[in-house]
This record gives C-alpha cells, sequence and structure tokens, in this order.
C-alpha cells in the first residue's frame, strides 16, 4: 500500500532560462505546477509566445479530413502500435523540421479540397431530386414557362391519387369535350396530369379538380433555372453535370488521397505544437518580471535531488530551487506507486477516487479480492485462456507504453485468475465430463470428474458449498475492512474512535462468527453468547460518544447496534459470486445442448454442423462478452461498496506532472 511522498518546491530564476527549463521539465515530466494567485499578482511581464504554435485546429482538422483517405493498415499491426505513430525523439525531430517547411501549403490544400468536396457533393445531391421531378413530369414535351394561360385556355399540371384516378378521367369527360388531358406519369400511389381547357369551362372543371382533391405541382419551385427549356433539354444537361460533378469529386478525392501521404508528418507537427501550445498557455500561474521568474509546483521526493543537481549544472546557479512548506488546509496531490501487476489495478482505485491525504492506498487488498472474484465469477477454463491470450499477446509483441503494458497485465493477471477458478470448479466452454476431452477427465462416474476440480456447482450439495465460499470470503473481507478502518484512524492518531469504533464492531462480530461456528468447530456457543452481550454493551456504551447531551448517549448508543444489518446485507452481496459464477457455466451448457439438438434435427449432416459451429460460436462469444463484463462490474462494485464502505472514503487529487501527453505518437522507452 504505497502513496508516493510529494514536497512542494519554489522554482525561481532569471528570465533568459525560461524556456529552456519550460522544455526540459516538459520533457521529463517530473513537476506539477501549480498557480499561485498571491505569486502571479505581483507580476509585471507581459504574456510572450514563447514556443511558437502553429494552429492547431487546422492541424487536427487536416488531419481528421486526411485519414478518411489513408491507405488502412493491416488490424494487428494496428492494434500492437495502439493505433499511434511509433518514432524515435531524434526521427519525429527530423520529421518536425521538414513538415514545418510545407506544412502551411498542405494544410491549406487540405482546406480547399473539403470546401470544394462539401460543394460539388451539394450540388450533386440536388440532381437526382430534379430527375425524379422530371419522372413525374414524364412525357410532358412543353418548355418549362411561368405560365401556360393564354387568352382563351388554362392550365393545370399536378397530380391525384391512383386509386381515384378512374373516376376522376370518368367525371372530366363527361363534362366537357373541350379540354385536353395529358397523363404525363404516374407511381405506386399518384397519377401526374396535364389539364388544358378552354375558359368557359374552366370553373366546372375546377369543381371536378377539387372534388378529386387535385394537388397542382409547382414545376418551377425546383426548375426556376430552366425556364425556355423542354424536360428532355434539362434532363440532358442535368445527366452531363452529373458526370462533371462526379469526376471532379474523384479527382478531389484522389488529389486528397495524394496529401494523405503527408499525415504522419502532420501527426508530428500536431503532437509537438500541442506541447508548445501548453507550454505557452502555462505561463498564467508563473511569476514574471523584466529580469525574473518564478512558480511554485509539487515534485517527487526522490526526483527533487535530481532536478536540483541539473539546475546546477545547466544554469550554474542562475536557476534555484527551494522546498517549501504547504499552506494550511492546502489539498496534496496524490501520487500512487505499487509494484508491477498490483499497480495494473491502480484505474480501479482511481475510477472510485485516490486516497485523501489522511488515507493509505488500498490497491493491494483490492486488488487480492478482485483478482479472487472474478475468477470465481467468470470460473471457466476455456475463457479465462482467451483473456490471458489476448493480453498476453498484446504485452509481449504491442509497441505500447510502460504505463499502457502495465494496463495489459490486469487482463493477464484476471484470465489466468479464471483458468485457476474453471480448473477448481471444472469449467470448460460449459462441457460435461463426457463431452470434454480425455486428458481433462479423470473419472466419468465422479463427482469431481476433472483434474484439478474441487467443487462441482452444478451438482447435488456443489451450489450450496459454492454459496459457503463465497459467504466465507465476503466474511473475510469484511473482516479485512474493519481492521484497515482502526489501522488508519491509529495512524491518524484517533486512538479513541479506533477503539471504540472499528475495535469495538471487529470484537462484536468475532463472537456472532464464533457464536455462529460453534458448535461446527468444537467452540463453546455459551461462551461467545456472554461475549457477544459483551461486544454489543461495549457498542451501547461508545457509538453515542459524540452527543452532547448524556441523555441521548445511549440511545443513540442502543440505535448503533442497528448497523449490525448492514454487515448482514453487505454480507449476503457476496452471493452474487456464486450467482455469476453459475450463470457462466450454465449458458456454456446451454449453448452446448442447443447445438446439439440442432445437429441432430437437421437431415443433412454437413448441415447440421454447420449450424451447430455458428450456434456455439455466436452463444460462446455472447457469453463470454457478457459473463467477462459481469465480472468486471460485480467484483468492482463488491470492493467500491462492500469492502471501501468500511474504512476509505477516496477523493484524492491526482499528481498531473507537466510532462508531453502524446496523442499521435509514441516515443520506445516511453
Amino acid at each position: 500500500m504505497s502513496k508516493v511522498s510529494l514536497q512542494k518546491i519554489r522554482v525561481t530564476g532569471y528570465k533568459k532560462h525560461y524556456k529552456i527549463l519550460m522544455q526540459e521539465l516538459h520533457r521529463s515530466g517530473v513537476l506539477e505546477i501549480l498557480e499561485n494567485t498571491k505569486l502571479t499578482e505581483e507580476a509585471n511581464g507581459e504574456m510572450n509566445e514563447h514556443f511558437r504554435v502553429f494552429d492547431l485546429a487546422r492541424i487536427d482538422f487536416a488531419i481528421n479530413f486526411l485519414s478518411t483517405y489513408e491507405p488502412r493498415k493491416s488490424k494487428i499491426d494496428s492494434i500492437l502500435c495502439g493505433g499511434k505513430l511509433i518514432l524515435s525523439e531524434e526521427k519525429a525531430k527530423n520529421r518536425l523540421q521538414e513538415i514545418s517547411k510545407k506544412s502551411d501549403e498542405i494544410i491549406s490544400r487540405t482546406e480547399k479540397i473539403e470546401d470544394e468536396l462539401v460543394r460539388v457533393k451539394n450540388e450533386l445531391s440536388k440532381i437526382p431530386v430534379l430527375l425524379l421531378g422530371l419522372d413525374k413530369l414524364g412525357t410532358f414535351s412543353l418548355m418549362l414557362n411561368k405560365n401556360y394561360e393564354t387568352e382563351q385556355t388554362k392550365t393545370w399540371i399536378g397530380c391525384i391519387v391512383k386509386t381515384k384516378s378512374e373516376d376522376f378521367l370518368e367525371n372530366i369527360a363527361r363534362e366537357s369535350n373541350l379540354l385536353d388531358l395529358e397523363i404525363l406519369s404516374d407511381d405506386n400511389q399518384k397519377k401526374y396530369l396535364r389539364i388544358t381547357c378552354f375558359n368557359g369551362i374552366v370553373e366546372e372543371i375546377s369543381k371536378i379538380l377539387t372534388n378529386f382533391q387535385f394537388e397542382e405541382v409547382d414545376i418551377l419551385s425546383s426548375f426556376e433555372a430552366y425556364i425556355g427549356q423542354t424536360p428532355a433539354e434539362i434532363r440532358i444537361k442535368l445527366e452531363k453535370s452529373e458526370a462533371t460533378l462526379t469526376a471532379r469529386i474523384n479527382s478531389l478525392q484522389a488529389e486528397a488521397k495524394d496529401l494523405s501521404k503527408n499525415l504522419d508528418d502532420l501527426r508530428v507537427l500536431y503532437d509537438y505544437n500541442n506541447w508548445r501550445k501548453k507550454k505557452n498557455d502555462l505561463q498564467h500561474k508563473i511569476f514574471r518580471s523584466d529580469h525574473l521568474f518564478a512558480f511554485e509546483g509539487w515534485i517527487v521526493s526522490s526526483q527533487c535531488a535530481p532536478l536540483e543537481k541539473w539546475l546546477q549544472n545547466a544554469f550554474v546557479g542562475d536557476v534555484i530551487i527551494e522546498k517549501i512548506e504547504p499552506e494550511k488546509g492546502e489539498e496534496v496531490p496524490v501520487l500512487l506507486k505499487n509494484q508491477s501487476g498490483v499497480s495494473s489495478f491502480e484505474p480501479i482505485v482511481d475510477m472510485f477516487g485516490l486516497p485523501k491525504s489522511k488515507e493509505f492506498d488500498p490497491t493491494v487488498p483490492m486488488t487480492i479480492f478482485f483478482v479472487t472474484f472474478f475468477g470465481l465469477c467468470l470460473s471457466d477454463v476455456g475463457y479465462g485462456s482467451i483473456l490471458l491470450g489476448i493480453g498476453g499477446w498484446l504485452y509481449l509483441f504491442g509497441k505500447f507504453s510502460k504505463a499502457a503494458k502495465e494496463r495489459l497485465l490486469l487482463l493477464v493477471i484476471c484470465g489466468g485468475a479464471t483458468v485457476l477458478g474453471g480448473i477448481g470448479l471444472g469449467g470448460y466452454f460449459g462441457m460435461t465430463a463426457a463431452q470434454a476431452p480425455a486428458f481433462l477427465v479423470k473419472d466419468l462416474n465422479g463427482t469431481l470428474p476433472f483434474y484439478g476440480q474441487l467443487l462441482n456447482p452444478m451438482e447435488g450439495t456443489g451450489p450450496i458449498l459454492f454459496l459457503g465460499v463465497a459467504l466465507g470470503l465476503g466474511v473475510v473481507q469484511l473482516l479485512l475492512g474493519v481492521i484497515l478502518d482502526f489501522v488508519k484512524r491509529v495512524l491518524n492518531k484517533d486512538y479513541i474512535g479506533a477503539i471504540c469504533d472499528p475495535g469495538a464492531w471487529f470484537f462484536f462480530l468475532l463472537t456472532i462468527l464464533g457464536y455462529g461456528a460453534g458448535e461446527y468447530v468444537g467452540l463453546s456457543k455459551d461462551l461467545f453468547a456472554k461475549l457477544m452481550l459483551v461486544g454489543a454493551g461495549i457498542l451501547v456504551l461508545t457509538q453515542g460518544r459524540d452527543q452532547k447531551n448524556w441523555f441521548l448517549k445511549p440511545i443513540f448508543g442502543v440505535l448503533g447496534l442497528y448497523n449490525i444489518t448492514s454487515y448482514l446485507s453487505d454480507l449476503l452481496s457476496y452471493s452474487r459470486i456464486m450467482a455469476l459464477g453459475l450463470a457462466t457455466g450454465v449458458v456454456a451448457f446451454a449453448m452446448n445442448i442447443t447445438a446439439g439438438i440442432l445437429q441432430e434435427m437437421i437431415s443433412v449432416p454437413v448441415l447440421g454442423t454447420l449450424v451447430a459451429i455458428a450456434v456455439i460460436l455466436f452463444g460462446h462469444t455472447l457469453n463470454f462478452a457478457l459473463s467477462t463484463l459481469g465480472a468486471f462490474i460485480h467484483s468492482g462494485r463488491l470492493q467500491f461498496i462492500e469492502f471501501f464502505g468500511k474504512f476509505y472514503e477516496g477523493g484524492g487529487r491526482k499528481f498531473t506532472p507537466f510532462k508531453r501527453e502524446k496523442k499521435y505518437l509514441h516515443f520506445p522507452g516511453d
């Protein structure tokens, strides 16, 4: 359980050394720079662009746009490099120098391509709509005009519901033969028409159109730019325009694909300029005068002396550091440092909240229980081997940072725990002993047929025993939580609180366990019954001690005994280990049975085999994904609620050193 010791320091120096110092601090990432308003309010220096910065938004835009045209790397290469560009720092600097000379030209051209592509695609998207409009006009052969009325005629162009079209045509034919009607086109729902009649019968024709809900079509709403041209002429122009625009899009995309060759260089440019920007932005935290600068920060105590030595060698006394005490009530940042493997589980602690200044790091005990619970919840050798194989392959062959590889160990460790859990519970992809390969089975007729199997949770008293194991682990973890609460209070010199709260509860809980297990382990139940009364009495006397009113002290002491229900509910939560462990095996078994039944039902042997394989692959993939997720979530929940709830509050501020955060780059050795 290790929290790294941190030291607060103040750095003071001549302004002429500021740029070199910031570059080194940024590269080494050893110092978290603080904002001290009392210090910076006295500054009279102006904010300067000490580090030339290119427009990050433009670089990011160019990268995002050109990425869609980049030749795809193999999925394996992409996975193994974590999607990052792996370069030595020296090569990255060389690339930076090269791309800096032509970056503005590349980005400007990318912006123009994107702008033109948007415009051309918008124009192209309108053409199918216009062509659809021409399809509706069908056989219409007149030139498009704003008005088709003459001194003697009126014309309507529109549509009518197809189911009403026959009645409509009959009615309009009976009304008069002094009109011209042309069916232009029809679709599944409507029929499109042109109707021209003499002015003398306009009123009668209008009534018929109204009765049949004739809808006029405003041709010029879409074709205003084509007045004076026939639909046939417009179609030719649109098809020609469509071909031209498509060719232009292909040309622009080809140019973008050619520019995508510069993507890796642009990624280098982005990261370096992002670092420069952060160094410039940091100036508001730093005191500046015409000749001096100063700032405060936190550093790992063991790194203070090496930094001081480097400053002396580099600046010969022109830049100095001094250790200072934190201000009263100032929050000290937290940095966790555990052994390899255990440190893989630090992100889980971080999910809950880092320890506060008066708390210790709970990673080690949490890791032990998390791994154990995960292995029992997933409890399948096959599924564990998958996790172990994927995690191990990525860990051994992946080109990741040290921190990322440490996180991959979590996958390896949980996979190994799952394999052990599967061996102990006889979980092999849900197979029975009769279905499993012979080298796994020692006795087909035994209650524990698999080699190494300690418990069969699927038969006889197995489920009850599994539940007992889960609850037993819960008892151990809950009691450990009480012990850790005792230790925390002692370390913080709250001796009375340590004895009266976790100490008294630990004694009381032990007496309850002794009373319950007495007859099974040969202990005197009468003795533990008396000790229980003593423990209850201690709690009654101590739990109300914070009350100022003496009358309320015993009342709150008695009410404090109600917390035993909290311990009971916490203990019952551990039954989820058994539930999830059984669910994994039962679902896997059900998938195997389903596949076998389907194979027997299908008369064609080859087809039956293929269907069975498909069901097994789909079923086990789904079960693996859901069971793994469930094992992680519920194992974490038992830590966060049941375990941490006994001794740990969390909420500490993370130590965030000023360092180079790489979005696209990875330097080997980092």
